[in-house]
C-alpha cells in the first residue's frame, strides 16, 4: 500500500449520525462486538465549517473497528442539537442515497432469534440464496437497525475456496471475527440516479475496480429486493484493495424511488457519509474537479475521530449527491 499510484481505496469508514450514542453502541459494540477505538467530543469552528452546522454545535463521537486494517470501520456521532430528523424512515426499503451496512455473521439463525428478542424489525426470515456453482450459497437477513440504517447480515455457506463465496469465507476465517461472531462492514449500499457518473467518481479519484456488473430482474429477484413485478435494476459492485469495504451500487432502470440525499446532512439522524483513505488529498481534489464533483467542504487539516490529524474534505458523489469523505493521514 506504499505505492501511491496503486492504491485502490475501499470504504475505510461509514459515518452515522445517531439519535442516542449509548443505545447505538449497545448494538454495534455489545451485540456486533466491534471494538471502541476512541470516544471524543468533536467541536469548534473547523468542525462547524466541515459539517456545515451552526456555531456552538458539537458531536459526541465513538469510533469502532475490527481487525488490523483501516477498512469497514464505523464512526458514530450524536449531535447536541434537538433540531434533528431521521434521514430514512422504516417503511422505505429502496431509496436513492446511502442505504445499508452488510456484515458477515457465523450463525444467522441464532442472530435472528437474538435480535428479534431485542425488538428489531425484520424484513423477512433468513433467506437462502444459491448463486450457482462458481459463486456459491449464502443465507441473508435484512432489518431496520439503529438510527434508520438498514443492516444486512450474511452467513457464508459455501466453503470450497474455488468458489467466490468460499474464497471470501476462507479470508474471513483467517482474518477473524468479533467475539460475537461478526465482521466489520464488508459491503455498503449506495443507490444512485446516474450510474455512469457515480462510477466516474469511484473509478477515478478513488481508483476502485469492478467486482460485479449485472441487471437484476425477474419475479424472485424483485421479491427479494422489495420491488414491484417487472422492475429492472442496474447493479454494480466495486472494490478497493481489500475484501472488506466494497460498495454495492444500484440504479433503477424503469421505476422511481424516494431520495434520501437532501436530508442526509448533519445533524440529521442516519447514514451521513462514506469515507475513504487516500494518499494525496490535493491530487484527489484535482481529480474530483476534473469530473465536475461538487465540493461540500474544502480540504482542511483537522483531527478526525479514530484517525488523528488528517487533511480531509467532503464532496457529493456526482451520481447521487450523497456525501463522500476523502482523507489523507498526516
Amino acid at each position: 500500500m506504499n505505492d501511491k499510484k496503486s492504491i485502490s481505496a475501499p470504504v475505510s469508514v461509514v459515518v452515522i449520525s445517531v439519535e442516542d450514542l449509548n443505545e447505538s453502541l449497545e448494538f454495534y459494540a455489545e451485540t456486533i462486538g466491534l471494538e471502541i477505538a476512541e470516544t471524543k467530543i468533536w467541536q469548534g469552528p473547523e468542525f462547524e465549517q466541515y459539517w456545515q452546522v451552526p456555531a456552538g454545535t458539537s458531536a459526541q463521537c465513538a469510533f469502532l473497528k475490527h481487525g488490523a486494517d483501516p477498512v469497514g470501520r464505523i464512526q458514530l456521532m450524536e449531535f447536541n442539537t434537538p433540531e434533528r430528523k431521521f434521514i430514512r424512515h422504516p417503511g422505505i426499503r429502496r431509496a436513492t442515497g446511502l442505504f445499508n451496512l452488510n456484515i458477515y455473521t457465523s450463525d444467522i439463525k441464532q442472530d435472528y432469534l437474538q435480535l428479534k428478542s431485542q425488538g428489531f424489525d425484520f424484513w423477512s426470515e433468513p433467506a437462502y440464496n444459491n448463486f450457482g456453482p462458481s459463486v456459491g450459497e449464502t443465507m441473508e437477513l435484512a432489518f431496520d437497525g439503529p438510527d434508520g440504517v438498514v443492516i444486512n447480515l450474511v452467513e457464508l455457506l459455501t466453503k470450497d475456496p474455488k468458489t467466490l463465496i468460499g474464497h471470501i469465507d476462507s479470508f474471513v476465517s483467517k482474518y477473524g471475527r468479533t467475539p460475537s461472531g461478526f465482521t466489520a462492514v464488508v459491503t455498503t449500499a449506495h443507490s444512485v440516479l446516474d450510474m455512469e457518473k457515480a462510477l466516474a467518481f469511484y473509478y477515478g479519484p478513488l481508483n476502485m475496480t469492478l467486482f460485479v456488473d449485472s441487471i437484476l430482474e425477474g419475479e424472485e429477484t424483485n421479491t427479494a429486493l422489495n420491488l414491484e413485478k417487472g422492475s429492472r435494476t442496474h447493479s454494480v459492485l466495486v472494490q478497493g484493495d481489500h475484501e472488506y469495504g466494497k460498495i454495492a451500487l444500484a440504479a433503477p432502470l424503469n421505476y422511481e424511488t424516494p431520495n434520501l440525499v437532501p436530508d442526509a446532512v448533519a445533524p440529521n439522524i442516519g447514514y451521513l457519509a462514506q469515507s475513504f483513505q487516500i494518499s494525496n488529498i490535493d491530487e484527489a481534489a484535482s481529480a474530483c474537479a476534473a469530473i465536475g464533483v461538487e465540493e461540500f467542504s474544502a480540504p482542511i487539516e483537522i483531527d478526525l475521530p479514530g484517525r488523528g490529524k488528517c487533511k480531509t474534505m467532503l464532496v457529493r458523489n456526482p451520481g447521487s449527491g450523497a456525501l463522500q469523505e476523502l482523507f489523507e493521514a498526516l
